[in-house]
C-alpha cells in the first residue's frame, strides 16, 4: 500500500513541475522540494548496523511477517567476525551481525556472508522450510 502512495506522490510532483515550467508559477518550486525530500526519506532503505536496523531493512525490504518470524525464532546478537571462528560459542538459530558479515547459525552449521546476502538467504530458507 505505502507503494501506492509513492507512486501517487511521484504523480504529483511531476505535474507540480510542468504547471511550474509551462505557467511559470515558480511557487511550486517549494512543495515539489518538500515532497521530493519526503519521498527521498520514506524511499529510502536502511543500513543494516546492528539490531534496529537488521529489523527495519527486513520490515522494509521483504515485509513484517518476516520480521516477526524472525523475532520469534532467532535470537539475533551483535558481534564480531571471531564469532565465525569459535561457532560453539554460539546458540541454535542464532544471528550474529557484524560490521560486514551475517553470521548465521542453524542447526549446529555456522554460516558466514554478507549481511544482504545472508538475509536473503535467511528469508529464503523461511520461505522454503517452516519447521525452522
Amino acid at each position: 500500500m505505502k507503494e501506492v502512495y509513492q507512486l501517487a506522490l511521484v504523480s504529483v510532483i511531476s505535474i507540480l513541475v510542468v504547471v511550474t515550467i509551462v505557467y511559470g508559477f515558480y511557487i511550486l518550486l517549494i512543495p515539489i522540494v518538500l515532497f521530493s525530500l519526503y519521498l527521498i526519506k520514506e524511499s529510502r532503505i536502511p543500513d543494516i548496523k546492528d539490531l534496529n536496523t537488521f529489523y527495519e531493512y527486513v520490515t522494509k525490504v521483504y515485509g513484517k511477517y518476516f520480521t516477526e518470524i524472525i523475532k520469534q525464532r532467532f535470537n539475533i546478537i551483535h558481534g564480531d567476525l571471531t564469532l565465525a571462528y569459535f561457532p560453539s560459542t554460539l546458540k541454535d538459530n542464532t544471528i550474529a551481525i557484524s560490521d560486514n558479515h551475517l553470521i548465521l547459525k542453524l542447526n549446529d552449521k555456522a554460516i558466514v556472508m554478507s549481511k544482504y546476502e545472508g538475509v536473503d538467504y535467511l528469508i529464503n530458507l523461511i520461505k522454503g522450510d517452516k519447521k525452522l
